[in-house]
């Protein structure tokens, strides 16, 4: 009986340690590749931090370039401001636009103010 339990832990150990190796090799795969694409989009992408973009339709801004995620702060249209994580991975199948020149209009109290008083005196 002893000879029988020797010879399973004989053939059941090499089959552990090739599953063990497997799962650590995707594992440190996987990350490698995030870790890739990070550096890749940080130094290849024509993106840095602080840049405005448009994600999937909504205007952001790049918060911070990871080596594993990317953060986008999304400006949505109700007037709220909510930060997107973005495993490096994916950003590829991002719809992901750079904003080079800002043509929304800023509404400027002062000087909608000061624009008033110009028509009020041009009309006095």
């Amino acid at each position: 009986m002893e000879e029988i339990g020797i010879d399973i832990a004989t053939l059941l150990t090499p089959l552990f340690v090739v599953l063990t190796s497997l799962i650590v090799t995707l594992m440190i795969k996987d990350i490698a590749t995030g870790i890739a694409k990070g550096l890749q989009f940080k130094w290849y992408g024509g993106f840095k931090e602080g840049d405005k973009v448009i994600v999937d339709n909504q205007q952001g801004l790049v918060v911070k370039i990871g080596a594993r995620q990317t953060v986008f702060g999304i400006h949505y249209d109700d007037g709220s401001y909510h930060w997107r994580l973005v495993s490096n991975d994916r950003i590829a199948s991002l719809k992901l636009e750079k904003v080079i020149i800002d043509a929304t209009p800023r509404v400027n109290g002062s000087q909608i103010q000061k624009n008033a008083e110009a028509i009020e005196k041009l009309k006095n």
